[in-house]
């Protein structure tokens, strides 16, 4: 094993928040080490252009990864929901769908609200200069002038053109009184920063022309030029602490080589996502877990899904990937018979013959024969999506563990998640399932399906690919693993910027929010690094005695 120089910011994690993290302290100055076990995707290696895209969603680019099997995966076992991630620079941004709204206010305070979620230790209002801020760096399309949430700064780019698609779900929502408006995406509709615009060639999750902002074309060309010194195939075994309780750096293996290294740092952030980093924190020895919380309240959003046919012709296989945002019922009501709200993403249809035919948002399949052409004929290019995103309430059985036996190639052990929707989530669903219908109705659907992700022995196998909560921050080291800086409450060298950070889901994809919290968080390790690398100061600064 060889030791290196000691770092002034070692970073774990190369995807959205490991680079956010590393263009910022890199710009200050700082000496930034960045390692990531996975490697670059390149624009060849997308399967945009390949005759079986179809396929190689299904398998080699599944954004799932408990069925991609990629030489950079890790195993995952999970007993009911999809892990949605990507190792490799630029993370999970390479799979992604890049719907980017907000939290709304009320997202932070859930425990003065109803106080059956933690409240936030900070406010909307701390985050919102930060939104702006990632919303500038990642180029973002959106319509200024949304009355159901704060006011913000006009978006980079323009909303995205709208398609046939969303002007047939418009005319329903406005049909039944509801709110809606063109959503915000990760996706310029103008060029940017370089980058040309969205061409509008379909459903993509992922983008070989960075138009979809994928953070190693959006973010890492520039914390590279600002001097970060990024390792891939570089896989951490452990991160180690020092008789002061202080973290000392991370001990990994060079895929490339076979050889171990260990990376010795003042600072050490962690950004490996929301089943990553307690799966890491757990096998250093339970580091930072005096709470018994690393790993706990694993949240995945309150997901059900519905699929509408139209008649007329909606081309729902062009265009990006969504198209309306409803925030109708984002806020509590409890005459629904549930706390929390939920959102509509309303999104195209099928992007591919294939899928259509063997079935894309729900179960509906072509029938095999002589009527399947005809089915064919009705079905492809006339199909809509719609999923309802809520915000589920975190239960510390919901969570993830180490499995005793099964390991990475490096004899890492394998994370295995638990999650089960709690009681308020499953009425919750129930109730977004009948709004769905009531949209389908409303557009004037010859035929619509409903799905809540219940097989058939009536367990819930949600594809809530959102994985959040699981070393939540908060103000009160008994009950959350950061600080609202990000800073262990027990190791106070160590910072955790990924989901894992979120005390609440929210109704929204996360992105965004995680994006604007790891611009907060480097910022602060930015102007107080002098404190927090020596061994007195930064407790004291975790305290809040400085």
């Amino acid at each position: 094993m060889t030791a290196q120089r000691t770092c002034d910011v070692l970073i774990i994690g190369a995807g959205a928040t490991g680079s956010l993290a590393a263009l910022v302290l890199s710009q200050a100055g700082l000496d930034v080490v960045c390692l990531e076990q996975g490697s670059w995707v390149e624009e060849k290696d997308h399967p945009h252009l390949r005759s079986d895209w179809t396929w190689q969603r299904k398998t080699n680019w599944n954004p799932d990864v408990t069925k991609r099997r990629h030489p950079d995966d890790y195993p995952v076992k999970s007993n009911s929901s999809q892990i949605l991630m990507w190792n490799g620079v630029g993370g999970s941004t390479n799979v992604y769908g890049a719907v980017w709204p907000r939290y709304r206010p009320s997202d932070f305070r859930k425990g003065t609200e109803h106080g059956l979620q933690p409240d936030w230790p900070l406010a909307y209002e701390d985050l919102a200069p930060f939104y702006e801020q990632a919303d500038r760096l990642v180029g973002v399309s959106g319509l200024n002038g949304d009355r159901a949430m704060p006011g913000r700064e006009p978006s980079p780019t323009g909303p995205l053109p709208p398609s046939k698609v969303s002007k047939r779900l418009a005319d329903a929502f406005d049909r039944l009184g509801w709110h809606w408006w063109p959503v915000e995406a990760g996706v310029i509709s103008s060029d940017y920063d370089g980058r040309p615009a969205c061409n509008g060639c379909g459903t993509c999750n992922g983008c070989p022309r960075g138009s979809m902002s994928k953070y190693s074309m959006s973010i890492w060309p520039k914390a590279l030029e600002a001097g970060t010194e990024l390792r891939i195939n570089a896989r951490v075994l452990k991160i180690e602490k020092g008789s002061d309780g202080r973290a000392t750096g991370a001990l990994y293996i060079d895929r490339n080589t076979g050889h171990s290294h260990f990376q010795k740092a003042r600072i050490v952030v962690v950004a490996a996502n929301g089943v990553g980093t307690p799966r890491l924190l757990l096998a250093s020895d339970n580091l930072a877990n005096q709470s018994d919380q690393v790993g706990r309240n694993l949240l995945h959003h309150t997901l059900v899904a519905g699929e509408m046919f139209v008649d007329q012709p909606v081309d729902g296989h062009t265009g990006y990937v969504a198209s309306l945002i409803s925030r109708e019922f984002a806020e509590t009501d409890t005459s629904r018979g549930f706390v929390n709200g939920f959102n509509f993403n309303c999104v195209t249809s099928s992007p591919s013959a294939g899928e259509t035919a063997a079935g894309w948002f729900t179960n509906s399949k072509a029938p095999w024969g002589a009527d399947h052409h005809a089915w064919f004929e009705r079905h492809f290019g006339h199909g809509i999506g719609i999923f309802a995103i809520g915000d589920d309430l975190p239960n510390p059985n919901n969570r993830v563990t180490l499995d005793p036996f099964l390991t990475d190639s490096d004899g890492v052990p394998a994370p295995v998640t638990h999650y089960e929707p709690g009681e308020n989530d499953k009425r919750m669903m129930t109730y977004m399932l009948d709004r769905i219908e009531d949209v389908a109705k409303a557009a004037g659907a010859f035929e619509y399906h409903l799905h809540d992700y219940r097989d058939a022995e009536g367990v819930y196998r949600t594809p809530a690919w959102h994985m959040i909560g699981t070393a939540r921050m908060g103000a009160d080291p008994e009950t959350s693993v950061v600080n609202k800086w990000h800073q262990s409450w027990d190791v106070p060298n160590l910072f955790i910027m990924d989901g894992s950070v979120l005390a609440t889901g929210g109704v929204v994809n996360p992105t965004p929010t995680i994006s604007a919290l790891a611009l907060r968080a480097a910022g602060y390790i930015r102007d107080n690094f002098a404190q927090l690398s020596t061994t007195t100061r930064a407790a004291e600064l975790n305290r809040g005695d400085l």
